[in-house]
């Protein structure tokens, strides 16, 4: 049973629990295992294979024996007796939006809808035909709305219909925009994961500061929509033309640094932290914190934080995974900033190489007056290696050396031309785009190289990276790296190194300890790829990696110019994977980054 798989059913026994109105406790702890093991960057069941999974975050003792129980023999006793307390036509229908576990239940037992493959189809049918509205508890508006959201169900507007990091930035970026054209509003901040910085977002909140309440609404409301899913006294919630569901909270301005703490989450780290502000008497709210005073209420998030007695903890690290301690140690790291990248060393051009995966847009001089115009004091250009298949070793090596002479001349040629590749150094002196001619190479089934060795004398350094047969096993994997990242001392960076492409492709499996182990002994940087596709290394990841000190780079892999504008979205990764900038080798400058690269 696959991660995913786990996850839906760990919700589904956490639905049944809400159904049955067992404790609030027992369906928190559900939730929690079942995000957690979504976001595992391992299977739960290597976990299991390996004797750990106790490891796993948010799963205890009780959920871990169930887990052991169903990976021994197919089942586990306890999931198949909660799931049998309801029908299994129940659990198709919380997809839906706008179905929790309870409506679904009394639509699926009033209307009787035993098939669970046809459930949805089949009260879309029975709604059309009036039955619903006449059901305690629903009605005409219920019916209509149920309607709707089976329509935006069909279209793919489902709950697990997760998008990317950029995709949800652009949709509230638009948002804030409408919104601050209301002269009423006065602030705008997005809320829960997408504050986060999570790599997937689902639904989006926002936060807003007025002087009129319902005039803010009412504006919020007269965005494009497709519905109004809710509006009332303190925010609405709207579902856009895409399908996509955007809900909007109103708090006063004393309270407004309380709402965002509360309303940014994680889930956990909300738990962690309402459960050590009772051991200092104290109670947590939207509103502000409770003290043996009364309610105290809080402007900025600064202060609520203060209040407890801990440092302000940066919305990344919000996951419940010791940030909460460190805050109160004062020990929390002073995370990379989008202003500390000095660079990016894996961009592709249109040189055509004949190479053996797409070329880039854009010519190397257009590249390098965007990294000029960036603040960048170098970049990589690192185009895919040429085919294998359509050129012997001789060719590659004498493709490679016509490449490095070609950008050295066009380098050259735009440094003459060119005064806009200049900034101002602190010094006040003019500092120029250096440059480094690299190369992405493909690393083979067996671990080889898509590359002579020869041609290794035309590059500055190479990154190297999986691009086929993810079919193999972990174990498999893991020998084609770790033999790939020994072949050449130039091999200085791991490309996208799990290979997943997210909400499309699950990538390949990696014994981490490993790798790590190999990238300190090589001195090879595992990358953070920003592209909002990739966004590899994942967050755990990069935590992990952070703790081992293993070299990190973070690289935009821009393939069209526009790309190199996604450099923050690694950082993102990179602040919730708790890295610093001593962390980031391109946080280095030009002298230093060289010495890396070409030792």
């Amino acid at each position: 049973m696959t991660n995913l798989q786990l996850a839906a059913l760990f919700r589904n026994i956490a639905a049944v629990y809400q159904i049955k109105e067992e404790s609030r406790f027992r369906i928190i702890a559900y939730e929690k295992a079942a995000d957690n093991i979504e976001h595992l960057t391992s299977e739960a069941k290597d976990y299991w294979d390996d004797g750990k999974v106790n490891e796993i975050p948010g799963i205890g003792p009780t959920i871990a024996g169930h887990l052991d129980e169903l990976f021994r023999t197919g089942h586990a006793k306890h999931f198949d007796k909660t799931l049998a307390q309801v029908p299994a036509s129940v659990f198709p229908l919380l997809l839906v939006p706008g179905i929790g576990p309870k409506r679904a239940y009394k639509l699926v037992k009033e209307l009787k809808l035993p098939h669970p493959k046809s459930v949805v189809i089949d009260l879309l049918t029975k709604a059309t035909l009036h039955k619903v509205a006449p059901i305690e508890g629903f009605g005409d508006k219920s019916e209509d709305e149920i309607i709707k959201n089976i329509q935006s169900y069909q279209k793919g507007g489902i709950k697990e219909n997760r998008i990317t990091l950029a995709e949800a930035d652009e949709i509230a970026n638009a948002i804030k925009t409408y919104l601050l054209q209301c002269s009423s509003i006065q602030k705008v901040d997005v809320l829960g994961s997408l504050r986060r910085r999570v790599a997937t977002i689902g639904d989006i909140d926002l936060a807003i500061i007025t002087s009129n309440t319902q005039k803010a609404i009412d504006h919020f409301c007269a965005y494009r929509h497709e519905k109004i899913i809710e509006q009332g006294p303190t925010g609405a919630s709207i579902l856009l033309t895409n399908g996509r569901q955007v809900d909007m909270r109103v708090q006063a301005a004393d309270s407004y640094g309380a709402m965002l703490q509360y309303f940014t989450g994680s889930k956990n780290h909300n738990i962690k932290l309402r459960t050590y502000a009772l051991t200092k008497h104290k109670s947590l709210s939207e509103y502000g914190i409770k003290t043996t005073k009364g309610l105290k209420k809080f402007s900025y998030e600064e202060d609520f934080y203060r209040e407890l007695g801990m440092d302000w903890i940066p919305p990344e690290l919000r996951e419940d995974k010791g940030e909460i301690q460190a805050a109160i140690d004062h020990k929390l790291p002073h995370l990379v900033e989008d202003r500390d990248i000095k660079g990016d060393l894996h961009i592709h051009t249109s040189y055509d190489l004949d190479s053996s995966h797409d070329l880039g847009d854009s010519d190397i001089t257009e590249v390098l007056d965007t990294a000029s115009q960036l603040g960048y004091e170098y970049i990589g250009i690192s185009d895919h290696n040429p085919s294998t298949g359509n050129h012997s070793e001789n060719e590659i090596i004498s493709i490679m050396k016509r490449r490095k002479e070609y950008y050295e001349d066009k380098y050259t040629s735009w440094k003459k031309k060119s005064n806009k590749s200049t900034r101002l150094a602190e010094n006040g002196s003019s500092k120029r785009v250096q440059l480094f001619i690299m190369l992405e190479i493909d690393i083979q089934p067996n671990g080889e190289l898509s590359l002579p060795n020869e041609a290794f004398e035309y590059i500055d350094a190479a990154i190297i990276s999986v691009h086929s047969s993810f079919q193999q096993s972990r174990t498999d994997m893991t020998k084609r790296v770790m033999k790939a990242m020994q072949t050449h001392p130039k091999i200085k960076i791991i490309g996208h190194p799990t290979g997943s492409l997210l909400t499309k492709l699950e990538g390949y499996e990696l014994e981490w300890k490993e790798i790590f182990a190999m990238c300190k002994q090589q001195n090879i940087a595992l990358e953070i790829n920003s592209h909002p596709y990739r966004l590899d290394l994942p967050d755990q990841l990069v935590h992990e990696a952070v703790f081992e000190h293993v070299p990190l780079v973070i690289n935009s892999d821009t393939h069209a110019i526009d790309s190199m504008q996604f450099m923050p979205y690694g950082v993102s990764v990179a602040r919730r994977g708790w890295a610093t900038k001593d962390d980031i080798m391109n946080t280095l400058s030009y002298n230093k980054i060289k010495q890396w690269l070409m030792p």
